[in-house]
């Protein structure tokens, strides 16, 4: 599970302050101890113009479309979100400013450089010419008028295949899941469609081609959309309806169980990837935990910062109002963080936000308890974000026994199933594999067996 603070900039022409703002600037957005790098591309011919990209979540180059520059101070509008930029040139190498949105306020340095950041190799990518067909498509979320934009990839050869839906993680992603210049679900699509399954992956609403409101989106928003993800590829010509699943990961993943165990939808199997599987506010305490362990915290900050956090995913939880809910966090914060700044308070302000206090209170164990359809589950042992162990046997234990299910710990392998030293987040970028070819194969070989 990851956290985003959810920013597509764009800027527009205004009156400017000379050549000095041209040229690359790239800075690092810090939020709840992830740092989202991003980078603005600005030009000046007979007016400002520029883009904006997010490497870590994806290739896109975002347009500009507003910008106020005064001496030696810049103002960048982001109106469809309601975020601004506002900084001032310390040098013609670094502009110090703030990132505003929805009253929350975070600082952030952005410095020149001469290009993006630097291209990282992922071996693993696929690259044109395919031996399959791919098709780009659109497909409505009837239940809220969201028209949902994505890739089906299909074999060129047989009739009535198997065919999955691929449903990424927390935070805005695109349909190749992109994070970390890594395109885990265009891989998984890869290999999965050369072994004979039909795959569908889509930009989540609001994002990429994709029509809806990410920020204001649910879990059950989200779910909706995979369940008409799954009615639109069980229309597909070449499709066995009856063989359609769901592939989720982490999110994507809660959301598999979520569905097979409301059978708010006619699937006929689901694989789930790095799933939560015991209440979410206890696996957020898990992931503090093991996040901090991995970063070099003593055992008695650790135990520390558990309670804390215990505490504050309880408040998050509750029924209590979101202003009651945001003055207990920062209650409980006193003792370990008695002279807060605003920044920190700005963060905290996040927890109270309805999408992830809705998200708090999902418990998937009554879920799994009904899952009637077979399951793959494969996690790795040095996931931080969903710990391995607990969840491993939450599913182990409540999930109805069924001679079809798969469920394995993979060792040595991140969030992300890759191999990793200590499988910290801050290590996903510079790993060149994208997906573990194991874990791949088995999948593929699991869906053409059912």
């Amino acid at each position: 599970m990851k956290y985003y603070i959810f920013i597509i900039v764009l800027l527009q022409s205004c009156l400017g302050y000379g050549q000095k703002f041209v040229g690359s600037w790239q800075g690092e957005l810090k939020v709840q101890g992830v740092a989202l790098p991003l980078v603005f591309h600005l030009e000046n011919t007979s007016a400002w113009k520029g883009t904006m990209e997010s490497p870590a979540q994806g290739d896109a180059k975002l347009p500009i479309s507003a910008i106020h520059i005064q001496q030696d101070s810049i103002s960048i509008a982001v109106a469809a979100i309601g975020l601004t930029y506002k900084g001032k040139m310390l040098t013609n190498e670094h502009i110090e400013g703030v990132v505003s949105q929805k009253s929350m306020t975070f600082p952030m340095r952005l410095s020149k450089t001469g290009q993006t950041l630097a291209k990282r190799r992922r071996p693993q990518l696929p690259e044109p010419p395919y031996n399959y067909d791919t098709l780009d498509v659109a497909f409505s979320s009837e239940y809220d008028n969201v028209k949902l934009a994505g890739t089906v990839t299909t074999p060129r050869e047989g009739e009535k295949l198997p065919a999955v839906v691929l449903v990424s993680g927390s935070g805005p992603q695109d349909r190749d899941e992109t994070i970390m210049g890594h395109k885990p679900f265009k891989v998984i699509a890869d290999y999965l469609t050369r072994q004979g399954i039909v795959v569908l992956r889509y930009d989540e609403r609001g994002i990429g081609a994709s029509t809806g409101n990410y920020p204001k989106s649910t879990i059950g928003d989200f779910s909706r959309d995979v369940i008409a993800a799954i009615g639109f590829l069980q229309k597909q010509e070449r499709v066995d309806p009856t063989r359609v699943g769901i592939i989720g990961h982490s999110e994507g993943a809660l959301i598999a169980e979520l569905i097979a165990g409301e059978s708010s939808a006619d699937v006929g199997f689901i694989g789930l990837l790095g799933a939560p599987a015991i209440p979410i506010d206890s696996l957020m305490v898990l992931q503090a935990y093991e996040i901090g362990k991995v970063m070099g915290m003593s055992a008695e900050e650790l135990r520390d910062a558990k309670e804390v956090n215990r505490r504050n995913f309880a408040a998050v939880k509750s029924d209590l109002g979101d202003e009651h809910a945001y003055r207990q966090i920062l209650e409980n914060m006193s003792s370990p963080l008695p002279n807060l700044s605003n920044n920190q308070k700005n963060e905290i302000k996040m927890m109270v936000l309805p999408a992830y206090r809705y998200f708090m209170r999902i418990d998937p164990v009554p879920f799994i308890k009904r899952i009637d359809v077979p399951v793959f589950a494969a996690f790795g042992t040095k996931d931080v974000q969903v710990p391995f162990a607990p969840n491993l046997e939450s599913l182990t234990d409540h999930l109805p026994r069924n001679e079809k299910n798969f469920l394995k710990a993979y060792d040595g392998l991140n969030h992300l199933f890759q191999k990793a030293e200590t499988g910290a987040v801050s290590e996903y970028i510079d790993i060149e594999e994208t997906f573990n070819e194991q874990v791949l194969s088995d999948l593929a070989q699991w869906i053409n067996n059912l």
